[in-house]
């Protein structure tokens, strides 16, 4: 997924900002799910339950980015996804996100959902 960097996006240098890192990648995670036609709803929706993400270089206003998104592991209750924001084919941001499954505020099998 692309997204081009906005002045909404950056920091009075025009720098982005560290947490729109996590936004761009919330907005490619949820990309692939509407791809894939799962929608979520109070039936069941996915979570970020951990978060280790690895900043390696900026992105600036103007700066057309591409978001990758990989499933690494599914399990009963989570997925593990890993997601890499790249800027001209250079990685700037790495993130590996552990989405934990809930339904009604319980976390919960997944369904029949195969991400991998």
């Amino acid at each position: 997924m692309q997204i081009r960097v906005y002045y909404e996006d950056t920091d009075c240098g025009g720098v982005v900002y560290h947490s729109n890192y996590l936004k761009f990648c919330e907005r490619a995670r949820s990309e692939q799910f509407f791809e894939n036609n799962i929608i979520f709803d109070d039936n069941g929706y996915f979570i970020v339950s951990k978060l280790d993400a690895k900043f390696i270089k900026p992105a600036k206003l103007g700066d057309l980015l591409e978001i990758k998104t990989k499933v690494i592991q599914q399990k009963k209750v989570s997925i593990l996804v890993n997601q890499v924001i790249y800027k001209d084919n250079i990685k700037i941001f790495e993130a590996n996100i552990l989405l934990a499954y809930m339904v009604k505020d319980k976390i919960s099998p997944i369904p029949d959902y195969n991400f991998i």
